[in-house]
């Protein structure tokens, strides 16, 4: 989940069926994290307090029900695999699990 779209020859190459970019952090956090790798849990506690007031955050509350349903893949284009924005989506919908409906 990047602030950045995807190139087409990329999307299909992977077949990734959504880009969703609208859902990455602000340009200026992500570009923060870049310059500061360091600095993932300050990262991470802004990225979420964004997601948190976003206008999305019923698609969030969707899709961290989603994810308890099925499999998807968040992508990154960090170095660092476990500290990157993807990573930090993840976290925050594995938060949200616990406040949504199984079926």
């Amino acid at each position: 989940m990047e602030p950045i779209g995807l190139t087409k020859d990329l999307v299909e190459m992977c077949s990734i069926a959504h880009v969703l970019t609208h859902l990455g952090p602000a340009m200026k956090l992500w570009n923060w994290l870049e310059q500061h790798p360091d600095g993932y849990d300050y990262f991470r506690a802004q990225y979420h307090e964004q997601l948190a007031k976003s206008a999305y955050r019923p698609a969030l509350q969707q899709l961290a029900g989603a994810s308890l349903r099925e499999t998807f893949t968040l992508i990154h284009q960090s170095d660092d695999a476990l500290h990157n924005s993807a990573m930090a989506l993840y976290e925050y919908l594995t938060e949200l699990q616990a406040y949504t409906k199984q079926e």
